[in-house]
């Protein structure tokens, strides 16, 4: 009997412990998806962001075509800066594709196995970390060319202004 009741016992346990484990990667799978939610905003934002970007920079580019450079530099930082905007570009498609696949898991999540589960969301998990570093680099490199072109645009403004000055005098 006293066996019996220990082969109960260890049962019992046996399966608290796997419901616990169950539990904690249901947990873990809300976390990834609040995460998700909050990649997919910061992605939203870095997407519109890029666009006005994009807009400024050919904006730019069109500009330098009417104008004399005098600084052979600024043609080779707008050259740098488009083949940046195309890198942010195929990141945040590749972003674009990793998120989905992460819905779709989300959506067979059910079907999986907990190991099936626990490797998804460690690939996820990681995968995460990967998007909000490209994230922060891109973020970074728009700022820079922001400021860039906010420098460029003014030395342009000042060299109209000159140009200006030169023919009225």
């Amino acid at each position: 009997m006293k066996k019996l009741t220990l082969m109960f016992a260890l049962v019992a346990i046996a399966f608290t412990s796997c419901n616990n484990g169950s539990a904690d990667l249901t947990e873990q799978r809300n976390d990834l998806m609040e995460e998700r939610d909050s990649i997919m905003q910061m992605h939203t934002q870095l997407r519109s962001d890029h666009q006005t970007l994009m807009q400024e920079h050919q904006q730019i580019n069109q500009q330098m075509a009417t104008m004399e450079v005098q600084d052979s530099t600024v043609v080779e930082d707008l050259a740098q800066h488009e083949i940046m905007l195309q890198k942010h570009e195929g990141m945040m498609a590749g972003h674009e594709e990793m998120l989905q696949a992460h819905e779709e898991l989300n959506q067979n999540y059910d079907a999986l196995s907990d190991d099936e589960r626990k490797a998804k969301l460690d690939e996820m998990s990681s995968i995460h970390d990967r998007i909000q570093d490209d994230q922060s680099s891109i973020r970074d490199e728009m700022d820079q060319m922001m400021d860039d072109h906010e420098a460029l645009r003014n030395n342009m403004q000042e060299n109209t202004e000159d140009a200006t000055t030169t023919t009225t005098s």
